[in-house]
């Protein structure tokens, strides 16, 4: 006798029914998906999650699988549902804290960039400082580059040189900065002496002799010096101490005019070349009486010519071409008194007697000029 379907589901049937259909209110199952529904509420704060409810059926008492929540992936352990609704874990606090690892990648290289970006993001700049040899860059929402600089810790000191303003706005690219270093330097100053003349009218015409010897000052100066690397900006003075006191050289020049030399026959008595005979030293005292030279000024010429030539009529000076008795420079001017000037002592007296009575006066006042300044 065939049965007829009473709407009954055969157990085949029954166990080919999805497992995900929803549970009829009062029935077991239903009782155990609420308490699965409620313990995740417990762990997430949130309505399980926001998933579907056959996604939270998914749970299972004692084991928390993946969980995927906006836009960050997380991985947790697996954690008993017991200890996680003990603890009363908060999975978003737990994101927005950055406390769970990311997946993959660094977690502080990423960071460094998000929080780069969204520094930018609110209007900040990012700039390069040079500075100590090293670089570095930095973001900052600083109003001026100074405060950036601070916010960064770079350290500017007040002589340092810095490539933009530190009152200006924060700049794009690169910042320089450039240490000013101070030391104090000790260094040997010379002040070269002047030459002073004064006028003599007791000495001849473009004659010169030193009455005070010129001496180079010299100071020790200490100087405050600032350098930028290695080139110096600027140095100031701090100390002065004077070794040696500058003292300037004085120098006598000559005015005397020089008076022209007379001639044989205005100088000389007539016949006076004729009858001087004897040695050079004979005639010499012989022609000096003459012009009225008596003992004393012989004395003075005697002094005078042993010292420039020894009373020799061949006393030839080859530095200065000075000759003769007398020395005279040139040579060639006792010629004005006579052809033999070369070799007759009578001729070179009388020219010497000459110069000596136009230039000085007398022997004595040649000889005291020879004294003092070696030559007459």
């Amino acid at each position: 006798m065939a049965r007829h379907n009473t709407g009954r589901h055969s157990a085949p049937e029954a166990a080919a029914a999805p497992d995900l259909a929803v549970p009829a209110p009062g029935t077991r199952r239903a009782a155990r998906a609420q308490a699965e529904a409620e313990t995740v509420h417990r762990i997430t704060g949130t309505g399980a999650l926001g998933l579907p409810s056959p996604a939270v059926r998914t749970l299972r008492v004692g084991v928390l699988g993946a969980v995927i929540a906006g836009t960050g992936a997380f991985t947790f352990s697996q954690v008993a549902v017991d200890q996680a609704d003990a603890s009363q874990v908060d999975l978003n606090a737990a994101a927005e804290s950055g406390t769970l690892a990311l997946r993959s990648g660094d977690a502080a290289s990423r960071s460094q960039i998000a929080g780069r970006l969204a520094l930018e993001a609110d209007g900040a700049r990012t700039f390069s400082v040079v500075a100590d040899g090293a670089t570095q860059d930095v973001t900052s929402t600083a109003p001026t580059l100074g405060e950036a600089l601070a916010e960064a810790g770079v350290v500017v000191g007040a002589d340092d040189l810095v490539s933009a303003p530190l009152s200006g706005g924060v700049p794009d690219g690169r910042v320089e900065i450039t240490r000013v270093t101070t030391q104090n330097v000790t260094e040997e100053a010379v002040e070269q002496f002047q030459t002073v003349e004064k006028e003599d009218p007791t000495l001849a015409e473009g004659q010169r002799e030193v009455e005070t010897k010129g001496v180079n000052g010299v100071s020790s100066n200490t100087y405050t010096v600032k350098k930028a690397g290695d080139q110096e900006v600027s140095r100031e003075l701090v100390a002065s101490v004077v070794a040696t006191v500058k003292a300037d050289e004085v120098v006598r020049v000559g005015t005397k005019a020089a008076v022209a030399e007379p001639s044989v026959e205005a100088a000389a008595p007539a016949g006076a070349l004729a009858t001087a005979s004897g040695d050079p030293r004979s005639i010499g005292r012989e022609l000096a009486a003459a012009r009225g030279w008596g003992a004393s000024q012989f004395q003075c010429l005697d002094s005078l010519w042993t010292k420039e030539s020894g009373w020799n009529t061949h006393a030839d000076n080859p530095s200065s071409s000075a000759y003769g008795i007398p020395q005279a420079l040139p040579g060639s001017k006792m010629a004005t008194v006579g052809a033999d000037w070369r070799t007759n002592p009578a001729t070179q007296i009388t020219w010497g007697l000459n110069y000596i009575s136009g230039r000085y006066g007398t022997p004595c006042g040649a000889w005291g000029h020879s004294k003092s300044v070696g030559w007459y």
